[in-house]
C-alpha cells in the first residue's frame, strides 16, 4: 500500500490548491503550526510567504536563530546571515519567483522530518549581484533545498543552486564570474567546512558510497547507481539505471535525452576531475502517482582537478570538491528522469581562491 499516497504533491497542482489545501492533517507535525497539513504543505507555503510575497521577517518565525547553511560557495549559521542572503539576492532579482517542482521528504527520528525541495525560479537581474553589476537579463535557474524541520523551523539547510546556467543566461561567462567571486574573502568557517569535507570524501575506501542510509530496493539502487557511475567510472553499465528514453538535466544548462547523450554528460564532467570519489550524505524515498517513485540524495565529491583548458592549466591537481543534490523519478526498475544540480561558479570560485592562496603562500616563502 502506499503510505504517502495523501500526502501534497505540488506537480502540475495550482497554486491556489498549494495555498490553500483542503485536504485534513497526515502527519502528526508535532510542534508545528496546526494549519500545515503535512511537511510538503509546510516547505511549499513558507517558500511563497517568504520569496512570493516578500514577507522577509517570516524567516524570524520560520528559521531557527542557529541555523547552519551549507553551501559550496559560503557558510552561515545564525538567522540573520539567512535574512541578509535573502535581500541582497531579492535586491539583485526583485521579480524573482519560484516554483516548486517536487518535495521529496524523510520522517527523522524525534519529531524531526527532511525535506528535499527541488525549485524552478525565474528573475531579472536588475540590481548589482555577487556576479557582478546588473544586466537586466532574464534567467532561469534550478536550485535543490535540503532542510531538516523540527516544530516548525528550519534548524539545519544545505542549498545548492544551479548558479552556472543562471550566469550563462545572464551574458556571463563562467570562468570570468569565478575569478570576479574569488576576489571575496571567504570566512575561516566556510574555508574549514570545505577542507574537512575534502578529506572525509577522499578517505572512503573501495571507492563505496558510504554505509546503506536505508534499507530497501530503492536504496539500493540509489548506491548502486552512484558507485558504479559516480566511483567506479563503469558508463558501459548506465542501460541498468535509466530507460531508453529517459531525460536528464545537469548544471550549467546540459541537457540529455537518451543513453549515448547521458553517457556523454559523466564522460566529460569526469574527464575533469578522474579520481573523483563521491559519498551519499542524506537519501529520501517517496511514491509519486501510482507507478513511479521519487528518490533525492544529497551527495558530496571529491577529488583533484584535471583541466580540460589551457586557460586553467594553473589550477591543475588542485582539491576539487562539491556538494550535489539529484533528484530521480523511477519506474519499472529504471530512471525517467533526473535533475542534478551543483554550484558550477562556487566550484571554479574555489579553485581559483586556493590557487591565490598557494601563490601568496609561495611569495611569502620566497
Amino acid at each position: 500500500m502506499n503510505t504517502h499516497s495523501t500526502i501534497t504533491q505540488p506537480y502540475w497542482l495550482p497554486l491556489s490548491s498549494i495555498l490553500n489545501p483542503q485536504i485534513k492533517k497526515q502527519q502528526a507535525l508535532v510542534g508545528f503550526d496546526e494549519e500545515f497539513v503535512d511537511i510538503v504543505d509546510y516547505i511549499l507555503r513558507i517558500t511563497h510567504r517568504i520569496w512570493e510575497q516578500k514577507n522577509i521577517g517570516l524567516c524570524y518565525r520560520y528559521y531557527a536563530d542557529i541555523c547552519p547553511v551549507f553551501t559550496l560557495g559560503g557558510y552561515s549559521e545564525n538567522i540573520e546571515d539567512v535574512i541578509q542572503g535573502t535581500l541582497k539576492t531579492i535586491a539583485a532579482f526583485p521579480d524573482r519567483s519560484l516554483i516548486g517542482e517536487n518535495v521529496i521528504f524523510s520522517q527523522e527520528e524525534n519529531d524531526h522530518y527532511y525535506s528535499s525541495h527541488l525549485i524552478s525560479s525565474v528573475m531579472t537581474n536588475t540590481g548589482n549581484s555577487e556576479f557582478g553589476p546588473a544586466t537586466n537579463k532574464t534567467g532561469r535557474v534550478t536550485t535543490i533545498a535540503d532542510c531538516v524541520c523540527y516544530k516548525n523551523q528550519i534548524v539545519k539547510e544545505w542549498l545548492v543552486r544551479d548558479n552556472g546556467f543562471l550566469v550563462k543566461q545572464l551574458g556571463l561567462n563562467i570562468i570570468d564570474v569565478a575569478k570576479h567571486m574569488a576576489k571575496i574573502p571567504s570566512t575561516e568557517k566556510h574555508m574549514q567546512w570545505l577542507e574537512d569535507e575534502f578529506f572525509r570524501v577522499q578517505a572512503i575506501e573501495h571507492r563505496t558510497s558510504s554505509t546503506p542510509i536505508l534499507k530497501g530496493d530503492h536504496a539500493a539502487f540509489a548506491h548502486n547507481w552512484l558507485d558504479t557511475l559516480f566511483n567506479q567510472k563503469q558508463f558501459s553499465k548506465i542501460h541498468e539505471f535509466y530507460s531508453l528514453n529517459a531525460t536528464q538535466q545537469w548544471p550549467s544548462g546540459r541537457m540529455a535525452r537518451g543513453l549515448a547523450q547521458m553517457n556523454g554528460t559523466f564522460i566529460q564532467f569526469f574527464a575533469n576531475c578522474p579520481d573523483a570519489k563521491l559519498t551519499i550524505d542524506h537519501l529520501a524515498i517517496t511514491p509519486f502517482e501510482n507507478d513511479s517513485d521519487d528518490i533525492a540524495i544529497r551527495w558530496s565529491l571529491a577529488g583533484h582537478f584535471n583541466p580540460q583548458s589551457s586557460e586553467l592549466n594553473k589550477l591543475k591537481n588542485l582539491p576539487y570538491f562539491l556538494l550535489g543534490a539529484s533528484h530521480l523519478r523511477i519506474k519499472n526498475e529504471k530512471i525517467i528522469e533526473e535533475v542534478t544540480v551543483f554550484d558550477e561558479i562556487a566550484l571554479y570560485t574555489n579553485l581559483f581562491k586556493t590557487q591565490l592562496l598557494h601563490s601568496q603562500n609561495q611569495e611569502v616563502n620566497a
